[in-house]
């Protein structure tokens, strides 16, 4: 799974990585990061679910469904819970929802993928549910799924369908490679595709 680290989330889509809508990272330059799902599905009020996640979610990636009508107008991750997964070794987080604290996240580096943020929050409640399927920025998405996420947005891979991905992609970069040198020699990507 180590390869996917030379992939950029556009060359997964191209190879069948199912992008997750609307969903981008707080990091600017976000680099490539990636990792198993550990899924979550919670209400708008509650946060406590999500940080419960973290001690399970070590060298992967949470992924978060916010249920509610305010999903998008309440937080349920922020700064301090970016602190506490960068410790604990989670790789990142994806939430179709909201957070906030957006300024300290930035400070740690922690990879953040979301749908907005916001400065208010809910309870921890913990009465969601972790490790379901979930549906994430209009994706099915399974415990152990492949994650991928950079400055592009999010890309989820079904554990079953990796090795086919990881091969169509390695193959797609190489034609991209091929293009590249050509562009470089001086030709038009125009007469490259044949665009007529």
């Amino acid at each position: 799974m180590n390869i996917l680290k030379n992939f950029s989330v556009p060359n997964l889509c191209d190879a069948g990585a199912k992008p997750l809508k609307g969903i981008k990272p707080i990091l600017d330059n976000q680099g490539v990061v990636f990792g198993e799902a550990v899924t979550v599905k919670t209400s708008y009020d509650d946060w406590g679910t999500v940080v419960k996640s973290i001690s399970l979610a070590k060298n992967k990636f949470i992924v978060v469904e916010v249920v509610g009508e305010k999903r998008y107008e309440t937080a349920v991750w922020g700064g301090l819970a970016s602190l506490n997964a960068k410790i604990k070794g989670v790789k990142g987080i994806v939430i179709d929802g909201c957070v906030r604290d957006v300024e300290d996240i930035k400070a740690l580096k922690f990879p953040v993928f979301t749908k907005n943020f916001c400065p208010n929050a809910g309870k921890p409640l913990n009465v969601g549910d972790v490790n379901v399927t979930i549906n994430c920025g209009g994706v099915l998405i399974n415990p152990g799924d492949i994650v991928v996420g950079d400055c592009n947005g999010v890309a989820v891979i079904k554990r079953e369908e990796l090795q086919y991905v990881i091969e169509n992609v390695k193959n797609i970069k190489e034609k991209e490679r091929k293009i590249r040198e050509r562009i470089l020699r001086g030709q038009d990507l125009r007469d490259i595709l044949n665009l007529k």
